[in-house]
């Protein structure tokens, strides 16, 4: 006999997983704990009052620090390859943004989160005498070019009935992306006078406001970078939109992964952070600090 409940509670169709939007994402966001994970090791020497002292006791933590060191000042980890993970996982974002169903919710979403990023990280600036503020950072730029393509994605259905082409976020794209390159090469007058970027700023929310009221306008084009996570909106939304205009080719008639193969146990640690990336970018860092407190204080060592 058919429950009665069946038709008033109808079960929910479990959301079938797209495994390489997952791995796309889930591969740079664990290196990005790998990297800050390093860098929490290198500010230990500063943080910890009685380092030098303890330190002699912990050669093998010692030469762990030295390490991340090196991995810090890689000048081709730093300039080369958290450039291209970090552009996978923008483009990425691009992919999973053509499988939302509303992208204006989940930009205003990702906006709440950056917003609270910010005061966090305002707030930790101040306490700690560090430069910790995220002013405009990759989580902002997500924010933004996804809600701005949801606006025009719920404008185009209601007024053209119609969905944004693919070619049209590609052009943009591209567009975008060199423009971007081309700011970021720096413009300078006649006298050699650099205008563009004008340079970098930093503190708290407070001191980008005393500085210029401007600070976060200029910091999200590129004009004024910002020393903590820095990705304006030129040029990498252009990489976002360069992802969307994938996705929408490769998923405008069924959203499903097309490398199922992808499901096989080997990546599945990958694809499980690749769909938790927001709490994962959101919690590694306070976690690392403070398994890193625990495990410190019972070697002796104090802030």
């Amino acid at each position: 006999m058919k429950n009665e409940n069946e038709n008033v509670f109808p079960k929910r169709r479990k959301k079938k997983r797209v495994y390489e939007v997952d791995l796309f994402r889930g591969l740079p966001i664990f290196l990005v704990v790998l990297y800050h994970l390093c860098y929490d090791m290198c500010q230990l020497p500063v943080i910890i009052a009685n380092f030098k002292s303890n330190i002699v006791n912990y050669p093998n933590l010692q030469g762990l620090i030295e390490f991340c060191k090196g991995i810090i000042g890689n000048p081709v980890i730093h300039d080369w390859l958290v450039p291209f993970f970090a552009g996978m996982f923008l483009f990425a974002c691009g992919l999973s943004t053509t499988l939302s169903r509303n992208n204006i919710r989940r930009g205003l979403l990702l906006t709440l989160w950056a917003v609270l990023l910010s005061v966090a990280t305002s707030i930790l600036s101040r306490l700690l005498g560090e430069n910790v503020f995220i002013g405009w950072g990759i989580l902002h730029v997500m924010a933004f070019t996804v809600l701005v393509y949801g606006i025009f994605e719920s404008l185009s259905r209601r007024f053209l009935h119609r969905e944004i082409h693919p070619l049209v976020c590609l052009f943009l794209g591209i567009l975008i992306y060199l423009f971007g390159l081309l700011l970021r090469s720096g413009i300078q007058t006649s006298g050699g006078e650099l205008l563009w970027p004008e340079g970098y700023i930093s503190g708290s929310f407070t001191d980008w406001l005393k500085r210029d009221p401007l600070s976060f306008f200029k910091s999200a084009l590129g004009m004024t970078g910002n020393y903590i996570d820095w990705w304006p909106v030129f040029p990498f939304s252009g990489v976002i939109l360069i992802g969307m205009a994938f996705g929408k080719a490769l998923y405008a008639e069924k959203k499903e992964s097309r490398l199922p193969f992808l499901s096989f146990p080997l990546f599945r640690p990958l694809l499980f952070i690749g769909g938790h990336t927001l709490w994962v970018y959101l919690l590694h860092q306070p976690l690392i600090i403070a398994v890193l407190y625990l495990v410190l204080s019972s070697m002796g060592f104090h802030l």
